[in-house]
Order: structure tokens, then sequence, then C-alpha cells
């Protein structure tokens, strides 16, 4: 059946990650400032996200108290995908997004490893920044309501107070799921599957409460301030998010991948026929 007749219709995994290593090329190949900016517009564009859902759950909480914050956050998950559909449908850009495309590239021995830390790098220090930047404007006394802030503090009281395991594992959780989306961006061909698709990675990572850098850090930047979390906390607690991620997207995700299409490739040669 053609491609037109199944608009929906994906791509084989040897399709997919051809495609991923032509993408992750142009990736690698963009100026230091190109990757900067835009990150900076990812984290921006989260942190709106995550002001939508924080209203949510505020609003929630403070409703029915008995809701709970895993109650809260199974509501405010349904709006939180607003951010990253600003993120993939305005071609801006998250650290997570990184964890599948250019390491393919890189594996394939397109480009060097130091080429994928530099784009790593610069990335998160671009979605840090601009979720900073969204911090400082919420942070501003009246600038949002109180239902919003007691999202934020309800938020980040949990989170800083998970023991160091429980963060790395649940932001190897995260990651998983944020580079099975970027799988299946490059899979998917029909518009509107591709929304629902980000709508569902986003319910995942927000209402279950993982650990995803960006996410966390567009939260726990404005409610460190209410809750009186110190700055080492903080740090740390990204910190573990950062590595967690990676540990989930590129070690549990990505690499298994890539041997999926090595096991076809290797089925395939075996079934055609010798010369």
């Amino acid at each position: 059946m053609s491609r037109t007749a199944e608009p929906h219709l994906l791509e084989a995994p040897e399709e997919i990650v051809e495609q991923a290593v032509e993408h992750g090329e142009r990736s690698l190949e963009r100026l230091p400032r190109d990757i900067l900016i835009t990150a900076v517009i990812g984290g921006l564009e989260v942190s709106l996200g995550a002001l939508a859902a924080m209203m949510v759950l505020g609003a929630s909480l403070a409703a029915a108290p008995s809701l709970g914050l895993y109650g809260g956050l199974a509501l405010a998950g349904l709006v939180f995908p607003i951010g990253f559909l600003f993120v993939i449908l305005g071609r801006s850009e998250l650290f997570t997004e990184n964890f599948l495309v250019p390491v393919v590239a890189v594996l394939r021995r397109e480009y060097t490893p130091l080429a994928l830390l530099k784009l790593w790098g610069l990335s998160w220090l671009g979605n840090m920044a601009g979720c900073a930047l969204i911090a400082l404007l919420v942070s501003v006394p009246e600038a949002v309501g109180r239902p919003l802030l007691h999202g934020y503090a309800a938020y980040t009281a949990y989170k800083l107070a998970l023991p160091p395991t429980a963060v790395f594992f649940s932001a190897v959780l995260a990651g998983m799921v944020m580079t099975v989306l970027t799988w299946l961006m490059s899979a998917i061909v029909n518009p509107v599957v591709k929304v629902f698709a980000i709508w569902a990675a986003g319910y995942a990572i927000f209402a279950t409460n993982t650990s995803h850098t960006v996410v966390s850090a567009a939260l726990v930047f404005v409610g460190a301030r209410l809750v009186h979390g110190s700055p080492g906390a903080v740090a740390s607690y990204i910190g573990l998010c950062t590595f967690g991620n990676l540990a989930g997207g590129v070690g549990l995700i990505t690499l298994f991948r890539i041997a999926q299409v090595k096991g076809r490739r290797r089925t395939q040669e075996k079934r055609q026929p010798s010369a």
C-alpha cells in the first residue's frame, strides 16, 4: 500500500536510522551560536508549558486537597504537553532531543564524540538559561497568581526531598520516554499522529512525575525560592536528572534501536540467496 493511501505509515527501522544520520549531520554541523539560541528558545517554550501545568496543579490542590500531588499532576499533565508542542513544531531544541539523532551520526563515525559533547553542552546551557529567564519573570511579585506559585512549591518540595537514587532512576525513565518520542518523530508521517505522539510523551513524563532535566529546571528554578531550597540542592538535583536522562535515552533506547537495525540487516543478508 502506498504512503499516499496510508499517510500515517511508519518507516522501517532501517530507514528511520538512515534518516536520523542525515538529520544528525545537520544538527552537528550547526554553529555554536545557533545551537545555543535555539536551545534558549526551547527552555522558554517548555517553561510556558510548565506555567500552564502549574495553574492546573495549584488550582486542583486548592480546590480538592485530597487529590494529593499525583492526582494534581494527572490533571496538569493534560495541558503540560503544550510546551513540547511549542518546541517540536516550532523547531526549537531540548537537550533531551539529542540522545538519538546525533548519536547515530557519531556511531556511524561521521563525526567525533567531541562534536556530540559540544552539542549536548550547548543545548543544555541554552535550555537552563531559557528556564532561568522565565523563572525570573514568574518570580516578580504579583506577576502570576497564588495558585500557580502553590503548584510550583508543591512540585519542588517533593522533588528536592527525594533520595539521589530515586531522582536518578526517575530521570532514566524520563530519558527513555523522550528518546522514544524522538524515534517516533522520525518514523511518523502524518502530522496529526505526530501531535498525538508529542502529547502522549509529554503526558507520560509529567503525569508520572519522572525527572526530565529541562522540565524540572522550569519548575524547580521557580519553586526553590518558595520552599527555601538551597542552590546546592537544586544543582545536585538537576545534575542527577541530566545524567539519568542520558543513561535512559542513550543507553536504553538509542543503543537498543541500533542493535535492532543491525539484527534486521543480518537477518536480511542471511535470507538473500548466495551468488
